[in-house]
């Protein structure tokens, strides 16, 4: 199991193209990474909130701009739920969009390496994207969030999106999940057909 190597080189640079790139949009949703438009965007991205049965913390682990974490507070409270925004992404730049959706929670908002950091609390809900690392490394990214950044007996929710236009699968999280040994507490799909796929775990860490 990996445990002390670095992200690759060329990962890093995937990340930087990928900032790039936002930034060059105005569009929000495009700012995110996203370009099926608004009613997509919500049948594809809501479900993760299949995951959350109570409300709390919840971090976004590579939320970019925090577009997506306005959203789901606004679906959430739909929903009677109240969750309380908390972000991180590797790019400075796309935290301070962040920061200004939330002005007066300028503190929930870090920058930082998703494979490497560690926060000074755990949250009882966090999500992430199963590609923030290379696949590789995704198992043990998994554990390390486990112990680092989810709450004790906190829940863990895991995302993959595919494109519609290239017709490419979403990542199957519940399968790789339970390949690796984890149990699954639930799954949700989005889109139709499904192009989002989002898998949760609880901490038993």
């Amino acid at each position: 199991m990996i445990t002390d190597r670095e992200l690759p080189a060329d990962f890093l640079k995937k990340l930087s193209d990928l900032e790039v790139s936002y930034l060059a949009e105005k569009d929000p949703i495009r700012q995110s990474g996203f370009g099926g438009g608004i009613q997509r965007w919500r049948a594809e991205r809501e479900p993760i909130l299949d995951a959350v049965d109570h409300s709390g913390a919840f971090l976004d682990v590579g939320c970019a701009n925090g577009y997506l974490l306005e959203c789901l507070i606004t679906w959430g409270r739909e929903r009677g739920l109240s969750l309380i925004p908390f972000g991180m992404d590797w790019s400075g730049k796309l935290i301070d969009l962040a920061r200004g959706r939330f002005p007066t929670l300028h503190k929930n908002f870090y920058v930082g390496n998703a494979w490497e950091w560690k926060p000074n609390r755990a949250f009882p809900y966090v999500y992430t994207l199963y590609d923030c690392v290379p696949e590789e490394y995704l198992e043990e990214y998994i554990h390390r969030l486990l112990r680092c950044v989810v709450s004790p007996a906190g829940r863990l929710i895991i995302g993959a999106y595919s494109s519609r236009s290239a017709g490419v699968l979403p990542f199957d999280m519940a399968s790789y999940l339970k390949s690796i040994g984890f149990p699954i507490t639930g799954f949700s799909e989005g889109g139709n057909p499904p192009v989002a796929k989002f898998a949760w775990i609880d901490n038993r860490e």
